[in-house]
């Protein structure tokens, strides 16, 4: 009788162990890709992997990452990489590792979690809870060329090497203290290695106030620039990437700008002419629901019993209370009402409204206490940045 077994992966088998399971499930093939292609995501990352004998057959990994939720930073992790071989898929073995994993990341001492979904439901069912889709615009450089009749006052630095990079990871660090949900890797860059973008900054007196990273599609069927992140502090710091982008008006006949589901890019400018659709989104949920104390909150307290199967670590009676203006979670002896760990996860990120639990079956809080969690949560839009 052939013996499952579930572990954490050491450095010295990663490579071997992860590049049948991610080269066959996330890369053109056959044939395979390069080993080199798949060791790069390894180094810094936890890995759990479900064994049949001594074949992998399914795993995941995470990358450890600092998140902004509510004003507080928080120790997180990025889930990726979960693959498991066609011969062994819907046995249930992406649920177990997922479950090790995330005990292992508890055990790191995470207290949130993170990641792109397949299939949004999949992961709801295991405690993550869907963030608002992110927007992409496209339209014509054409458009943006009226800026470039403008004195917009300030510059453009731009490159892919050299100091651009730490300044470019310095902004990104300024922001994620100002956007919820905005989570960054963990991880120090390899200096040796350019980054896989151009990044463009927009600099007013020596400040950065506008920040992009993008890149160049030229194929014969078409002249793409695609903009992976678009970010600025002032209006000024807005406009002068757009200008940038208004050079590139002879090269490019396509824009394609990926922003946050806050952004308005139809009033950026007449005649834009900006055709916008949401795309993948990020989700969330509470790793460990003592760790995630700190965080802003409004005036209120409530207890509630909180059920998570797939971190029995969490079940029990929580008294949650705003502390001076920031969370506080304490056990509790007895609870107002009870939530599935969805709910709670919907709460913290902002996802959605309390009234709503009931109607997903995540929880029965009265009328009175659903009011104490909005007062205390109010609804946010929180945005990743990071593309798992």
């Amino acid at each position: 009788m052939v013996e499952f077994s579930i572990r954490s992966l050491d450095a010295a088998e990663k490579p071997a162990v992860t590049y049948p399971l991610l080269g066959y499930a996330f890369f053109a093939s056959p044939p395979l890709p390069p080993i080199e292609e798949v060791q790069q995501y390894l180094e810094h990352a936890l890995i759990s992997a479900l064994f049949e004998g001594s074949t992998a057959q399914s795993m995941a990994a995470a990358t450890p990452m600092i998140q902004n939720v509510r004003g507080c930073l928080f120790p997180a992790h990025g889930v990726w990489g979960v693959a498991t071989l066609p011969e062994a898929r819907r046995k249930g073995h992406s649920r177990q590792v997922l479950a090790h994993l995330l005990a292992a990341g508890r055990e790191a001492g995470h207290a949130l979690s993170v990641l792109y979904a397949f299939r949004e439901s999949y992961y709801e069912r295991l405690g993550y809870t869907s963030f608002p889709q992110p927007r992409l615009a496209r339209f014509s450089p054409l458009a943006l060329t009226p800026l470039l009749r403008l004195n917009l006052g300030g510059s453009i630095e731009w490159g892919s090497t050299g100091d651009i990079v730490p300044a470019y990871r310095d902004y990104l660090a300024n922001q994620r203290q100002r956007v919820h949900g905005m989570a960054l890797w963990d991880v120090k860059p390899d200096e040796n290695r350019p980054w896989p973008t151009w990044i463009a900054l927009a600099r007013v007196e020596g400040q950065v106030v506008g920040a992009m990273a993008y890149t160049n599609d030229q194929q014969e069927s078409h002249r793409h620039m695609i903009v992976h992140h678009f970010d600025y502090i002032t209006s000024q710091g807005r406009y002068l990437l757009l200008e940038w982008l208004a050079r590139h008006a002879d090269q490019v006949t396509q824009l394609e700008i990926r922003l946050p589901p806050f952004e308005q890019p139809e009033t950026w400018l007449s005649d834009l002419d900006v055709q916008v659709r949401s795309v993948e989104p990020a989700l969330g949920r509470v790793l460990d629901v003592t760790r995630i104390e700190g965080m802003l909150t409004g005036a209120g307290g409530f207890s509630a019993r909180i059920h998570d199967p797939l971190c029995p670590w969490n079940t029990g009676c929580y008294r949650f209370e705003t502390t001076n203006g920031m969370l506080a979670v304490s056990p509790a002896a007895d609870s107002m009402c009870d939530l599935t760990i969805q709910a709670v996860s919907a709460l913290v990120y902002g996802t959605r409204d309390p009234g709503d639990f009931v109607f997903h079956g995540w929880g029965n809080p009265t009328p009175e206490v659903q009011a104490t969690m909005r007062a205390m949560f109010p609804r946010r839009l929180p945005y990743l940045y990071e593309k798992i």
